[in-house]
């Protein structure tokens, strides 16, 4: 039974393992030992229908073959293409000309030519949409960029409504400008042989490696921030959470609980959520200097290298504190969990994304009129007010909503009202005798 023609039985509740194949090939795919999920949220169930949905959506990877395009001298083209029976998918072009770094340069004559030969081939030409990653939340009947009937003889006037189309699909009400070089998928009424596509619009298989041709641009992860990291430490920290990220090879993100957890991962489960759709690691790079790394960073976490002891956080910070919380471990303990990595920022995010501005709970300052500008949000501090200090558990984890946004003065006072409420509990203990 091929996958290509019926619909396969799926094993209960397991991944099904893609595999690249030869063409022609009509293996069918088996469910991976101990595969992955597929969904995001690891937690929920899957149905069966929702496995059926993942063969759909991913069969042509299994018969899919990478391909350069030849110009009309049977030159190759810095154009690349994934062929399969029932279709072409066009790469997008990416990079920087001034960096030197561009991929796909020759895209807009690579889908000429690809159209022309569409036409001379009389190949089935169903219709074409736009196929990136960013936009295939939506259905494709709003990522459509050429319809049947509209593909001309030459392919100039079909090339041109795509350019236009394609700029406006997964753009914003009222915006400008957009894309017309992005990854598009071009599908067939019918099936057609591996060769004759070949054949017909000349190309060649190429081994090499074109991964990054799926990385998204630096930009895309802007809205990433230290509330979405902190979200995906605490979901990393589950001992059953399964995610598509392998573990790491040269780095480690250390928490102040001394976690080590694969910064790659960490990133990926940020940008998924705060972007709305699954990011995985062929999506971006990571190491020093990327906007990965630089992202967990300024979240506040320490980034090492594997093997590399961490840099434990120094509490107490000031005299005062010094003072409140020497022979005190359950205070220290709460000074730390305040101080966490990457916890006051992620709150502060959290309370800026809720309340639209960063103000002290207590008293109501407003930081940024105070102060006559954005710099006067520094001091504001976060400060753990919802679990008594005595009742908190070494492991106990803590929630952003058990946070209090305070300007300095009135976190000070906070503590200086906590340490008399302990000395209280501690006078009215009566002595053994």
């Amino acid at each position: 039974m091929s996958y290509e023609k019926k619909r396969l039985a799926v094993p209960d509740m397991k991944v099904m393992q893609p595999v690249r194949l030869r063409a022609g090939s009509r293996k069918r795919i088996m469910p991976a030992r101990g595969g992955r999920r597929l969904k995001n949220d690891c937690q929920q169930a899957y149905t069966p229908d929702d496995q059926c949905a993942f063969y759909r959506k991913h069969q042509r990877w299994q018969t899919s073959m990478t391909y350069q395009i030849l110009n009309d001298d049977g030159l190759p083209m810095d154009s690349h293409a994934e062929l399969d029976t029932s279709g072409i998918t066009l790469f997008s072009r990416g990079g920087s000309t001034a960096k030197g770094n561009v991929s796909n340069a020759e895209y807009g004559p690579a889908l000429r030519l690809l159209l022309r030969r569409i036409v001379s081939a009389r190949l089935p030409f169903d219709r074409a949409w736009v196929d990136s990653l960013d936009v295939q939340r939506l259905p494709i009947e709003q990522r459509i960029i050429l319809s049947s009937g509209e593909l001309d003889a030459e392919g100039s006037s079909a090339f041109t409504l795509m350019s236009r189309r394609m700029k406006l699909v997964g753009q914003g009400a009222g915006r400008t400008g957009g894309n017309s070089t992005k990854k598009i998928r071009i599908q067939f009424a019918a099936d057609v042989k591996l060769s004759e596509l070949e054949s017909a619009l000349r190309t060649i298989q190429v081994q090499e490696d074109v991964r990054s041709a799926e990385r998204l641009p630096a930009e895309t992860f802007r809205g990433v921030t230290a509330e979405h990291v902190w979200n995906a430490v605490e979901k990393l920290r589950q001992p059953n959470f399964r995610h598509a990220y392998g573990p790491s090879i040269d780095f480690d993100l250390i928490t102040n609980a001394e976690e080590r957890f694969p910064p790659k991962a960490v990133f990926g489960l940020a940008a998924t959520e705060a972007l709305g759709y699954e990011i995985l690691p062929k999506h971006f790079s990571g190491g020093r200097g990327t906007p990965c790394f630089r992202i967990l960073e300024s979240a506040g976490f320490a980034i090492v290298a594997k093997g590399e002891e961490s840099r434990p956080i120094v509490v107490p910070e000031s005299p005062d504190d010094r003072s409140w919380t020497e022979g005190k471990p359950r205070l220290v303990a709460h000074l730390r969990k305040e101080r966490a990595s990457g916890l006051a920022q992620a709150k502060k995010d959290w309370f800026v994304r809720t309340h639209g501005k960063l103000f002290c709970e207590r008293c109501g300052m407003d930081p940024v009129v105070i102060y006559k500008g954005a710099h006067g949000a520094a001091c504001i501090e976060v400060h753990h007010h919802s679990v008594q200090v005595e009742e908190m558990a070494e492991s106990h984890s803590t929630r952003l909503e058990d946070l209090q946004c305070l300007c300095a003065n009135c976190h000070r006072v906070e503590h200086r009202l906590l340490k008399l409420a302990l000395n209280r509990r501690v006078d009215s203990v009566p002595l053994e005798s």
